[in-house]
C-alpha cells in the first residue's frame, strides 16, 4: 500500500498530459521546460518521476480527469502550454482541440479559453 498523498496520482496524470502536449512538436523548449518544472514542483512530484515522464514524452497517452474542476484546469494549462511561445500553432491547436473534446468541451469553449488567455497576457 502506497503512502503517497491523496490526489497525487491525479496531479501526476495532469502533469503527464502537459508533457505530452509540450512534446507534440517533438521538442521541449526552455519556456516549456520551465513551465513543466514549476508545475512539477507545485504538484510535489518527485524529480525521478518527472524525468521518467519527460524521457518517455513521445509514448504518453492522454488521461481524462474525472471531475469538472480538473478538466477545466487541464484545459487552461493545455492552452497555456500551447501559447507559451507566443502563439498557438496549427498542430498545437489541433492537439488542444482533440484534448478539449476528450475533456467534454467544444471548439467554441477552446477558442474562448485561447482568447481569454491572450487577453490576460496583453
Amino acid at each position: 500500500m502506497s503512502t503517497l498523498p491523496k490526489g497525487r496520482s491525479i496531479k501526476l496524470e495532469h502533469f503527464a498530459n502537459l508533457v505530452a502536449l509540450a512534446y507534440s512538436d517533438n521538442f521541449l523548449d526552455e519556456q516549456e521546460q520551465a513551465f513543466l518544472s514549476e508545475r512539477a514542483e507545485e504538484y510535489g512530484l518527485p524529480a525521478d518521476e518527472v524525468q521518467k515522464l519527460i524521457k518517455t514524452a513521445d509514448e504518453l497517452k492522454f488521461i481524462v480527469p474525472l471531475n469538472e474542476e480538473e478538466k477545466e484546469e487541464q484545459l487552461s494549462d493545455i492552452v497555456y502550454m500551447a501559447m507559451i511561445d507566443g502563439d498557438v500553432h496549427e498542430k498545437e491547436y489541433q492537439l488542444c482541440l482533440a484534448i478539449a473534446e476528450k475533456l467534454g468541451f467544444r471548439k467554441k469553449d477552446l477558442d474562448y479559453v485561447i482568447e481569454l488567455t491572450k487577453k490576460l497576457w496583453s
